[in-house]
């Protein structure tokens, strides 16, 4: 038996709590909100984030950071990831010298355009050979039914990947090791901005077909841009790749691509998330997305346009026309 803390009770920190506690583990869920433990608590699950599964009583969740920290193996992010730095600064006082750390959150920083991983190192200095990072095909939901998912786990040291894999892994919910976290979190942030795009093409009806083409330039996208900031390229192609990329543009219960077919509907992007519990992280990483690609000079024709729809105000229609209409080019160029 280990001990995880796990820093965010939105559905999916709530469902790794439920995977670690069935795993024999002991849990602590930290909750920003002060009243949610209490009726988490009173109700026996988390209503407001993952109703309908119950959560046994061993497992904690608290308000405050520090009991949850204490004697910590494994400390888990699950925040919203414009939250990980002043959650990492909240915790680094408390933090047990041992501890692993685990970063679910999935995004990029808006100012500093900086990867989760670099915000991790810039606020958590003394532990950042002890730092993962979580990204793959899983939704909260099936991790809480116990459906069977795949995930990968990147560090630069191998022991910390190895560390966090023993203490997930499970027959249901396999974890593999990855030594490259920039791929992961690139992969792991840009895919929700291809979703969004993916979402507005179903409900506008524009075919099975141009869902698969999005699919794979965004694929084309993330990989450009991954590769220039160091990453290697075949981790595009794998778990927290093409895996998490599929999953999040075709699955129903992804809030990335529901975004997308709401805005088609009409819907105001910031009336939907005013509206909304959970975050559609797309919407967040569209601003840093394309700020990063044009700093980088990379072309990212597909984020260029769902930023434009986004943060001002071109339509659809527009979008679309200035996609289909771009110059032809060779299928991998700037990747190879």
């Amino acid at each position: 038996m280990k001990r995880i803390a796990v820093l965010g009770a939105g559905a999916f920190g709530t469902a790794l709590a439920l995977h670690a506690h069935g795993r024999g583990h002991r849990v602590r869920v930290w909750s920003h909100e002060p009243g949610l433990p209490g009726r988490i608590r009173a109700q026996g699950e988390n209503r407001s984030y993952l109703p309908g599964f119950p959560i046994p009583s061993e497992v904690g969740f608290h308000h405050e950071m520090a009991r949850v920290l204490d004697e910590a193996d494994l400390v888990l992010f699950v925040v919203p990831a414009q939250f990980v730095r002043p959650v990492a600064a909240a915790a680094r006082p408390d933090l047990p010298a041992h501890a692993l750390i685990g970063c679910c959150a999935k995004g990029i920083e808006h100012g500093t355009l900086d990867l989760l991983c670099a915000v991790l190192a810039e606020e958590l200095p003394e532990s950042v050979d002890r730092h993962a990072f979580l990204s793959g095909p899983t939704f909260a939901r099936e991790l809480a039914a116990g459906f069977l998912m795949d995930i990968a786990v990147a560090s630069t040291t191998a022991e910390t990947a190895h560390g966090v894999q023993a203490m997930l892994h499970a027959p249901a919910f396999r974890v593999y090791t990855s030594t490259d976290p920039v791929g992961v979190e690139v992969a792991g942030a840009l895919k929700n901005v291809i979703a969004i795009a993916c979402g507005t093409a179903d409900e506008l009806g524009l075919g099975l077909s141009a869902r698969g083409s999005l699919i794979a330039r965004g694929l084309a996208e993330i990989t450009r841009i991954g590769v220039k900031l160091g990453a290697n390229p075949v981790t595009f192609l794998g778990l927290a790749g093409v895996g998490d990329l599929i999953l999040t543009c075709t699955g129903d219960l992804s809030r990335n691509r529901d975004l997308g077919r709401r805005i088609a509907r009409g819907e105001r992007a910031a009336d939907i998330l005013a509206h909304q519990n959970a975050v559609a992280e797309g919407y967040h990483t569209a601003e840093p997305a394309h700020q990063l690609a044009q700093r980088l000079e990379i072309d990212a024709p597909i984020i260029e346009q769902v930023h434009a729809v986004l943060y001002r105000g071109r339509s659809l229609e527009e979008a679309v026309q200035r996609l289909v209409t771009r110059d032809r080019k060779a299928e991998f160029e700037g990747i190879l």
